[in-house]
């Protein structure tokens, strides 16, 4: 560790350690009382701001890179909340060695504080290595982060009443959440905008008038004449605390989808690939259901993952081979299937705690016949990590529509489209409120829904077979006809009587009594 950081496997080849932050995590290691160290002061030293839960996922992929790196599982031991290097496998030279080449400590290796502060402690302890020169200044901080992934900046603005900054803190979780759960952002605090230049800002604010508050989102445009993103919620400071009002979880994610389009824009922009850009411009395609749009979605997942092996990364690919099986396509359900259902409990074994990844588990383990009751726990889970997700109350709807709860399946259904209701993922709500009312027995709700779905993503399949039928058991022929012609153009030979079909996806139009 003294001199340019080095791993030596014991044939003498190089083992090679890919990140600054695995290289520091692996010195502070060897340099801890009994070559250990805590969860918690690893996640202070190298992601301090991030969060708990940021910080807490970043420590777990680090940790994974290292033992890929090492090719060994067991090479960074764990327990009770303690890491150590596995004294069997590794020995660590934390002295400098003798002689006149004095060697700075992980020299070469420079990263914002608390990691520079904790550098040059180390350093000073050595006594014939000059102590190196840190600057605390946050103009210094580097431009991109560490791993190469995009830089999300939050701000806060509040009063100075203590439980309005908690409130505004709890509001924005949400946000880092979602966004987290979605890529491999390195995500800061800031309380200087200035800091954020160049990089994506997300700024809440809240304003107090008796009991009433005005919360207030804003994301600065990240070139010159781009505009700002801007929305807001009024109404009493408390809901604002326990963050259950569904206007408000609406506005967390309107935020996080403005944030995602953001990044994706200004990211494109720029002359390299992040596993983040790849991830978040798939995620784009995904619910669009069109077959080109999947598959390069799934080229792109596949290359996210190599870049950062990110669970959610996994479960994105097994919605969209899963989402294939029913629409009907020439590819072998049986192999889809199996495909789909071990993409996903892969990826839930990288991140258990990621509620887009079980919300998407949920859905691939309904669709590919797997356990009924873990899709439904898997969906819980999803809805209680983060309520703010759309796609976990939509899973939840499914997974209670497989159960026989049929009432629940519509109040989880009428969630999930008052939270994603301003997405570009309307058409899924829609489309998952017109199916529990359907089987609900509310046959105009559910045209309506159906013709909302249809009218913003007109090729997608599931709400055309749904009017289709509805239309068919009003006694409209002439509708039933142009609806099947629109069908045709789509799925080439369509006939109403496939509706009726064991093998034909519309297990719930036949359920509802419309097939």
């Amino acid at each position: 560790m003294f001199g340019p950081f080095e791993v030596l496997a014991a044939d003498g080849s190089i083992v090679h350690v890919p990140s600054k932050r695995g290289k520091v995590l692996i010195a502070a290691l060897a340099t801890g009382r009994k070559g250990q160290r805590t969860r918690d002061w690893l996640q202070n030293l190298l992601w301090q701001g991030r969060g708990k839960v940021q910080a807490s996922s970043s420590l777990r992929q680090e940790l994974r890179l290292i033992r890929k790196a090492f090719d060994h599982p067991d090479v960074i031991l764990s327990d009770h909340g303690m890491l150590c290097l596995n004294p069997d496998l590794i020995s660590a030279s934390v002295e400098p060695e003798a002689g006149p080449d004095k060697r700075e400590f992980l020299e070469g290796i420079d990263l914002p504080d608390p990691v520079a502060s904790w550098l040059c402690d180390q350093r000073a302890q050595v006594n014939w290595a000059p102590a190196a020169v840190v600057e605390h200044e946050e103009s210094e901080r580097p431009a991109v982060a560490e791993t190469g992934e995009p830089l999300v900046y939050f701000n806060r603005v509040s009063p100075g009443e203590m439980e309005l900054e908690i409130a505004n803190e709890v509001f924005q979780s949400h946000i880092e959440k979602g966004m987290s759960d979605l890529a491999p952002l390195e995500i800061r605090y800031t309380a200087r905008e200035v800091d954020a230049d160049r990089h994506t800002l997300i700024k809440t604010q809240i304003l107090k008038s008796g009991h009433e508050a005005l919360l207030r989102v804003v994301m600065p445009g990240l070139s010159p004449g781009q505009r700002n993103w801007t929305a807001s919620w009024r109404g009493m400071q408390q809901a604002i605390l326990h963050c259950e009002d569904e206007d408000l979880l609406q506005l967390a994610f309107r935020a996080q989808e403005a944030a995602v389009d953001a990044l994706t824009v200004s990211e494109s922009r720029k002359n390299r690939i992040s596993a983040s850009l790849l991830g978040l411009r798939a995620m784009r395609k995904i619910l669009s259901m069109d077959r080109p749009n999947l598959d390069q979605a799934d080229r792109d997942l596949q290359a996210a993952y190599d870049l950062v092996p990110k669970g959610v990364f996994l479960g994105w690919r097994a919605f969209i081979q899963a989402n294939l099986i029913v629409e009907s396509t020439d590819l072998d359900p049986g192999y889809q299937a199996e495909l789909a259902a071990n993409l996903a409990r892969r990826g839930l074994l990288e991140e258990p705690e990621n509620a887009a990844l079980k919300a998407a588990a949920s859905h691939v383990f309904l669709l590919t016949g797997q356990d009924v009751t873990a899709a439904g726990e898997l969906a819980r889970d999803a809805t209680a990590l983060d309520p703010a997700n759309p796609l976990g109350w939509a899973s939840r709807a499914n997974a209670e529509i497989a159960s026989g709860r049929i009432e629940a399946s519509v109040d989880f259904s009428r969630r999930a489209l008052r939270i994603g209701r301003f997405s570009r993922s309307r058409h899924w709500w829609e489309m998952q409120a017109g199916v529990s009312a359907a089987l609900s027995g509310n046959y105009e709700a559910a045209r309506v829904h159906s013709k909302m779905a249809h009218s913003l993503m007109p090729t997608f399949r599931p709400p055309l077979r749904y009017l289709a039928a509805l239309e068919q058991q009003r006694g409209d022929s002439e509708a039933v006809e142009t609806l099947v012609g629109k069908m045709r153009v789509i799925e080439d030979g369509f006939e109403m009587s496939d509706l009726k079909e064991p093998e034909y996806p519309s297990g719930n139009l036949r359920r509802a009594g419309l097939a």
